[in-house]
């Protein structure tokens, strides 16, 4: 089995890269994998395992970069410490148009971490084709609501300093009084800190677990969902067991796994956590039998 590195370019020309696992026969369904907070296609440890299960079942897998990819991409201005939330629908636009004009009919949209946000906010925001049929959250977050809890313990606050380089003309230039304010972990410009952690801003509101229940853009959702949370991912913002019943009562098109033992990455469980994925696909949920597939 060949693994290209393949491109799409999105509305706005950004130049995207992802890696395709094709299966074998008709090009019927394909999963687009949309990773986390300055990710790439390539770090995930779990995706290896998804090449191996998914492709025999007749399901491609699509891992893929996005604007967010890596702190910063100089060569084209991205990356997480420069992207805004809202275009990640132009991101994911680009992957479903390339998915489309190969030839596939039905398409699996994967989000792990940030990227469970971003594709509940594309399915309400964007313009998700009927193809789309099916969602699966992995680490599923509230960014917004695990920032407010980190920023708490910060000896200053970083949106004083992003507001000031805002109206100094200098949205682009890095936060330095904290260094890495997103998430205690990542650097960020003072535009790219205002867009995501303002009160109000979109990605507080695409999946605000904090909030215990009122989850509209989830809500809305009209496919059927897997999440998969492990069982000590901190992401959440609250306990994961209320979590994954919070998302169950919010949309009965729920099916929710934790796997003992995992933390937010699934760090040891790739093998684990393919299985969830493949029985959920291949079930009549989705149309897929081991017999189907042979």
């Amino acid at each position: 089995m060949k693994y290209p590195i393949v491109k799409t370019i999105t509305a706005d020309h950004l130049e995207l890269f992802g890696i395709l696992a094709e299966a074998d026969g008709e090009k019927d369904a394909v999963l687009i994998n949309i990773h986390g907070t300055s990710g790439c296609f390539y770090i995930e440890e779990y995706t290896p395992f998804l090449f191996e299960e998914l492709p025999p079942l007749g399901i491609a897998t699509l891992s893929t970069n996005n604007r967010g990819s890596h702190v910063m991409e100089a060569w084209q201005k991205s990356g997480a410490a420069l992207e805004m939330f809202e275009d990640c629908v132009l991101d994911i636009d680009a992957w479903i148009r390339y998915v489309l004009s190969l030839g596939y009919r039905r398409i699996i949209l994967q989000g792990h971490s940030l990227g469970t946000e971003k594709v509940v906010y594309y399915m309400n925001k964007g313009n998700p084709p009927p193809s789309v049929a099916a969602l699966i959250l992995l680490g599923v977050s509230d960014s917004f609501g695990n920032q407010t809890l980190v920023a708490k313990g910060f000896p200053v606050d970083p949106m004083v300093e992003a507001k000031r380089l805002m109206a100094d003309g200098r949205g682009e230039q890095f936060l330095t009084s904290i260094w890495r304010p997103h998430g205690g972990a990542v650097p960020k410009s003072a535009v790219s800190y205002l867009n995501f952690f303002s009160p109000g801003s979109e990605l507080s509101k695409a999946l605000p677990l904090r909030q215990r229940g009122e989850l509209s853009y989830y809500r809305g959702i009209r496919v059927p969902i897997l999440i998969v949370v492990g069982e000590f991912d901190p992401f959440t913002c609250i306990p994961v067991r209320e979590a994954l019943d919070l998302l169950q009562k919010e949309n009965n098109r729920t099916h929710t796994q934790w796997i003992a033992g995992a933390d937010h990455d699934f760090s040891g469980k790739g093998k684990e956590l393919a299985n969830v994925i493949k029985e959920f696909l291949k079930g009549p949920l989705f149309g897929k039998s081991e017999e189907k597939s042979k």
